[in-house]
């Protein structure tokens, strides 16, 4: 059974209208679109999609917004990521658009982004590509700065996307996920594409052993530095038992990054979670990262 949340159900007034004063001037007043989160359905390929939409408390039409993405693991549902992530805490904060879509159950209820774009697969390249649209046609979007974070499954996806659809992301963040060496091997990119990548060094389920190609992917193809800027991540609390280790990848084609948080004896989690204790919290650092580029590079 799905967790139920409280949504605010889809309920944009339509008050645009415009009156002359008596020297001739005009008044527009915005539609009102009321902020909070939307539990939405769409038909794509034949096939009813699944997608949760979270507007900012100060949306406002006439200001342009980032779009994020927040994609869920295997077996994972657009609720259980919404929750997990906290992303929307931070879109309030930081004002920008959260879609949280969902992928397919090909067998039973086990939901699985077709990460390869296989033939007899759910075409969720295009499902998510038909999502930037439909936002973008529904709320003011900033298109130079929408940005994919994946967990696990869904962090294949979203390198699956960006090979695809380069020219219209400015960053992954792939948690506990990375690219397998079809993806990387069929992998065409056109535009340099900022990388944030965080994997734990325990991971039982997706090897560690495999963030480096990936990592050697994007470097190779974004010219960044061969030589990472290191640091640690503040030790917040030393009982966790977990520590946090960035390498930064700078001066990349257009200013792009690709940094590497390494978690220190971290399983297959998304880092922060509730009730799971680390130092870091991954959407966070997605954030942080994502709010320094846009499609053209380094802002």
């Amino acid at each position: 059974m799905k967790k139920i949340f409280a949504l605010y159900f889809l309920g944009i007034i339509s008050t645009a209208c415009s009156s002359d004063d008596d020297n001739g001037s005009s008044i527009i007043v915005e539609p009102e679109i009321e902020n909070g989160l939307y539990d939405l359905t769409m038909t794509h390929n034949g096939l009813v999609r699944e997608y949760l939409l979270f507007v900012p408390q100060n949306y406002s039409a006439s200001q342009a917004l980032p779009l994020v993405f927040s994609l869920h693991g295997a077996g994972g549902t657009k609720e259980s990521q919404y929750q997990l992530s906290e992303f929307n805490e931070i879109a309030d904060r930081e004002n920008f658009l959260l879609v949280t879509p969902e992928a397919i159950a090909p067998r039973g209820n086990f939901t699985f982004w077709n990460q390869l774009s296989s033939a007899n697969g759910a075409d969720d390249v295009g499902f998510i590509d038909t999502l930037i649209s439909l936002v973008a046609m529904e709320y003011s979007v900033d298109l130079d700065r929408v940005y994919l974070a994946g967990s696990s499954n869904g962090a294949f996806m979203s390198f699956q996307y960006v090979c695809e659809h380069s020219n219209k992301i400015a960053g992954v963040a792939a948690v506990k996920g990375y690219m397998l060496a079809d993806q990387i091997s069929n992998c065409q990119p056109t535009l340099p594409t900022a990388i944030i990548q965080m994997h734990g060094t325990k991971d039982p389920l997706v090897s560690y052993e495999g963030v480096q190609a990936t990592l050697d992917f994007w470097n190779g193809f974004n010219q960044t530095d061969t030589i990472a800027l290191t640091r640690n991540l503040p030790d917040t609390d030393p009982n966790t038992g977990n520590t946090g280790n960035s390498s930064l990848y700078q001066n990349g084609s257009n200013g792009v990054q690709v940094e590497y948080i390494k978690v220190v004896n971290g399983l297959h989690d998304w880092f922060g979670e509730t009730e799971i204790n680390y130092d870091l919290q991954a959407s966070e650092e997605a954030w942080a990262f994502f709010n320094k580029f846009d499609i053209n590079g380094l802002r």
